[in-house]
């Protein structure tokens, strides 16, 4: 439905989204680290990490099992017929199957599909953000990139417009679920010591 809504973008224009992708997480990753720069410190950073790793092991532990259990051919340019990349030989043991064709595949792959590895990172990232940041002006734009985001993965025939809306509904459950189980972070602004400090 999506290929039918969304022109193609073409080769050359292929590495939009992966621009739009690197900027979202190099943003985050700066975010994260500014409490060691400025004096306002809302979050322990180390904490902040801790859940978001939390979120993404969980949903790339999801994507494994549905990336094992899924075979869609790719819809990327060198994963269609008469593309050179398109057909890989049969797989002579079960490593071959299990690595499915590594390190080629990394960047060449055709079945790396259901759901986005692009969109768990933009959406676990923009919901911290939301969750702990602190301008609203921010967390509007930050949503409006990820579904800008959403758009160009499409359109660059990176993923059918399935494994993107897979990975809005499954990121947003993870992180749900995981929110209910992990101990929330303390707030840094209320002046309490995590640590007991002696007077001695």
């Amino acid at each position: 439905m999506g290929f039918m809504a969304l022109p193609e973008l073409g080769q050359d224009k292929g590495y939009l989204s992966e621009t739009v992708f690197t900027s979202i997480f190099l943003s985050f990753l700066l975010w994260s680290f500014h409490p060691f720069v400025y004096h306002s410190k809302r979050f322990y950073t180390v904490l902040l990490w801790r859940r978001v790793l939390a979120f993404l092991v969980a949903s790339q532990f999801l994507r494994i099992i549905t990336f094992y259990s899924t075979q869609l051919p790719g819809p990327n340019y060198h994963c269609r017929e008469g593309s050179k990349l398109a057909t890989l030989p049969p797989p002579k043991n079960v490593r071959e199957v299990l690595l499915i064709n590594f390190p080629r595949g990394v960047l060449f792959g055709c079945g790396d599909l259901i759901f986005s590895s692009h969109m768990i990172f933009t959406l676990v990232f923009v919901r911290t953000y939301h969750k702990y940041g602190s301008k609203r002006l921010i967390k509007l734009f930050a949503w409006l990139m990820a579904i800008i985001q959403s758009l160009l993965i499409i359109a660059s025939r990176k993923h059918y417009t399935v494994d993107v809306v897979v990975a809005w509904y499954t990121v947003n459950l993870v992180v749900f679920f995981v929110d209910k189980n992990l101990p929330e972070m303390l707030d840094r602004t209320s002046g309490l010591a995590l640590l007991p400090v002696s007077a001695k």
